[in-house]
């Protein structure tokens, strides 16, 4: 027998979430605002914009609120070409419009702020979904970038050039290439790009694992490098790739205190030649280092489709209950999650239980 109540001291996160809301996306895509700039603030520290030319971005005021987070649709139309054509996202935190940089309002946002500073309960919640956008011609990927500044202040714009840590999430995509679990050690041909993922002792993938609503999801973590100016060849940047059975969850929930502090632990299972070794260390989680703004957002190629993100928001300390982690156990929950300190885990009656607790490293 077991007692009802146990009480466990952790030191690493644990990375299962519940949802946060059950909002539901209605506008339609003849709705809502046109975006006509590059970029507009739409609220304090929320911005929109990067539309492609030919092509027609909207929100609805119902769906872009403090509460709610931010939501678009875009009508994407391809100017031809092969590259990309734009990220077209919202951004949540510091931003730059016009010219003048914006200082996110960190009560709000919860941003700027320092990477030894971000609460365990600072989240982001995001989904998005696509019409009309897997023809053979339609080509795309939705992720998230985390704007990081190594070098600057709380209310500084940072400098592209001195941009030497950046971390993506990757969602889901279309005809989208690149995102092979293979490593590519050297740069090929035109491509000053090379990259390492983080793997087990045996080769395979060492997976960065998060449970969505009783789901377990794997992410890739690779590290990329690049050959070139000094500029470029400064720079580390850490991708999290979704892969396995059950693919990218279609809400994410994800700690951002605990995926940040991933990108630099991992870079111990990556098979760095040194001077990338030393480089991954100097530039990714740096306690010091800003984080000034996620952005959430469409990469776009090619063909013509309906792009959605129903909902992004970041809650900058959330407070999480995990509920119904198994169906046959409806009364068991944990709590708070993430933990660093105590963890309260509730086995809603006094029968054998089995607890698995995965930090951030799987």
């Amino acid at each position: 027998m077991i007692p009802k109540y146990l009480f466990i001291t952790l030191s690493l996160f644990t990375t299962s979430y519940a949802m946060f809301s059950q909002d539901t996306y209605t506008c339609s895509v003849s709705d809502g605002t046109v975006i006509q700039n590059f970029r507009e603030q739409i609220l304090d520290s929320h911005f929109l914009g990067s539309t492609p030319d030919g092509s027609t971005m909207r929100y609805c005021s119902d769906f872009f609120t403090l509460d709610y987070g931010g939501s678009y649709t875009l009508d994407y139309i391809d100017q031809g070409g092969t590259g990309m054509d734009a990220y077209p996202n919202i951004i949540i935190g510091s931003a730059k419009i016009s010219g003048n940089w914006i200082p996110g309002n960190e009560t709000i946002t919860g941003m700027p702020v320092q990477l030894s500073n971000i609460p365990e309960g600072m989240y982001l919640e995001w989904k998005v979904s696509q019409q009309n956008a897997l023809d053979s011609d339609d080509k795309w990927m939705a992720s998230i970038n985390f704007i990081f500044d190594n070098y600057g202040t709380a209310t500084s714009e940072p400098v592209s050039d001195d941009r030497d840590y950046d971390l993506v999430v990757k969602a889901t995509s279309h005809n989208f290439n690149g995102d092979e679990l293979d490593d590519q050690p050297t740069a090929n041909g035109n491509n000053p790009a090379f990259w390492f993922f983080a793997r087990e002792t045996n080769g395979d993938i060492k997976p960065y694992v998060i449970t969505i609503e009783g789901i377990t999801y794997t992410y890739a973590v690779r590290y990329k490098f690049f050959e070139g100016s000094a500029s470029n060849a400064n720079k580390s940047h850490v991708k999290f790739i979704p892969y396995g059975p059950n693919g990218a969850p279609p809400v994410l929930i994800l700690n951002i205190d605990d995926v940040i502090t991933a990108s630099r632990d991992y870079i111990a299972f990556a098979n760095l030649p040194t001077a990338q070794y030393n480089l991954a260390q100097n530039n990714i989680g740096l306690p010091d280092a800003w984080l000034k703004s996620i952005n959430a957002g469409y990469e776009v190629y090619t063909g013509e489709s309906t792009l959605k993100i129903e909902k992004f928001k970041v809650y900058p300390d959330a407070t999480l209950n995990v509920d119904d982690i198994t169906d046959s156990n409806p009364s068991f929950s944990i709590y708070p999650n993430p933990a660093s300190t105590n963890l309260t885990i509730n086995f809603g009656s006094p029968e054998h239980r089995t607890v698995t607790i995965y930090n951030s490293l799987g």
